[in-house]
């Protein structure tokens, strides 16, 4: 694909993300296309910190917070809200140890009841340079407590994300992550004991001007649920990020 030589290399780059973004996802969506299709948006705010009381220095202590909403159309509207707290170690520049626990407020699709579910989640994250590009791994282990079961529900997410600079301030960036879910068992509300989910993002970020490194990330979800005997869930959601680091 060539792109118009007058154009400046800031857009070229946008361009030729897009473009390979947009050729990716619908790839990937077209062998899903007998599917249950569902349309939305979900919102998120992101914070993490030192917990040390010396602004002046970084404490190897860390805490965590993300909050979300989210919308279906199949749901009337409101889907999930997510509360989710924890604390961290950082070992080094690159590796952290996270445990926290995290609410979520549920209306299935269907229709059916709002129920609640808790959860304890220990994870590992990292973070390098692969050459131009930043990237970060999330290993996040789940147990999930519903308030209409008594059994313990155990599941793996393993986090990838790749970002790339766009211009040399490096304000803007390309991004794309995906993330897959692993159930480690059965329970009577619904886990089936194997691969459960996989969301796939690509989007554009921008770091922006102000205290705590704001930054915001909107761009394309696509939510892939496997639900073994029906057709399986297809949701297209558009997808806003705020992240503020302490």
């Amino acid at each position: 694909m060539k792109i118009p030589s007058s154009t400046s290399p800031f857009v070229n780059s946008v361009f030729r993300c897009v473009f390979v973004s947009l050729t990716f996802l619908v790839m990937g969506d077209a062998s899903h296309a007998q599917n249950q299709h569902d349309f939305g948006s979900w919102f998120s705010i992101n914070t993490q910190g030192s917990l040390s009381s010396d602004l002046n220095s970084e404490s190897r202590l860390r805490w965590w917070f993300d909050g979300h909403l989210r919308y279906l159309t199949n749901s009337g509207g409101f889907h999930q809200s997510i509360v989710r707290p924890g604390i961290g170690y950082k070992l080094n520049e690159q590796t952290s140890l996270w445990i926290g626990y995290g609410w979520f407020n549920e209306l299935s699709t269907n229709q059916q009841p709002i129920f609640d579910e808790n959860r304890v989640w220990p994870q590992l994250i990292r973070t390098k340079s692969l050459g131009r590009f930043n990237y970060m791994s999330r290993t996040r282990f789940e147990q999930r407590f519903r308030n209409n079961s008594d059994n313990t529900g155990l599941r793996l997410r393993q986090f990838c994300k790749l970002s790339l600079p766009l211009d040399c301030e490096n304000r803007w960036s390309w991004v794309v992550w995906d993330e897959m879910f692993f159930d480690l068992n059965e329970t009577d509300w619904g886990q089936n004991g194997s691969f459960s989910q996989n969301r796939v993002f690509t989007g554009i970020g921008c770091n922006l001007s102000g205290l705590n490194k704001p930054r915001l990330e909107v761009g394309y979800l696509n939510q892939f649920i496997r639900k073994p005997g029906d057709d399986d869930p297809v949701n297209h959601v558009l997808s806003a990020n705020w992240f503020w680091t302490f």
